[in-house]
């Protein structure tokens, strides 16, 4: 038997529609106390390799930042990282009181069999920024004169051919 076009269909379909409600199963797992699940989702996602899983190795799938966005969301006191050495392929490590956070959950439920695409999610779980702060003046001094140098020996010139350019400019 082959594999049809109507088969591989409703993969796709079901990989997008089945997303929100397995990482809410991962998320109740982890506080249950097994991490396997979401140690498995995160080597998928982000094409680690991982020795209880087959995963195309470098392969970084579309759920990537997704699930990225519901753990920094959703994750409380927990941390996590690649680690080839662990068979999982992840680390993972939940301090006390650590654990997803059960609002989250049921917001992953209540998206039922919506997509990564959908408005309910980017309402749900908006992309959280990082605040860099403002530089000072002497750090913007370093940033300037770095990238100066970079473009140097870039460029294969003079550092002040380049920074003449820039003040030119």
């Amino acid at each position: 038997m082959t594999y049809s076009v109507k088969d591989w269909g409703s993969d796709v379909r079901n990989a997008e529609t089945r997303f929100f409600p397995m990482v809410a199963d991962c998320l109740e797992q982890l506080n249950n106390g097994n991490s396997t699940d979401l140690a498995k989702l995160l080597c998928i996602t982000h094409g680690k390799k991982s020795g209880i899983i087959t995963v195309i190795e470098g392969e970084r799938l579309k759920f990537a930042a997704p699930l990225k966005r519901i753990l920094a969301h959703s994750l409380e006191n927990v941390e996590f990282r690649f680690d080839e050495k662990k068979k999982a392929g992840v680390r993972i490590k939940v301090g006390d009181n650590g654990g997803a956070s059960t609002d989250r959950i049921q917001a992953l439920r209540n998206l039922g069999k919506a997509t990564i695409t959908s408005d309910a999610f980017k309402k749900a779980f908006e992309v959280i920024k990082k605040d860099t702060g403002e530089k000072s003046h002497e750090d913007m001094h370093k940033h300037c004169g770095a990238t100066i140098d970079r473009l140097a020996k870039a460029w294969n010139m003079p550092r002040n051919q380049v920074k003449a350019m820039f003040s030119a400019a």
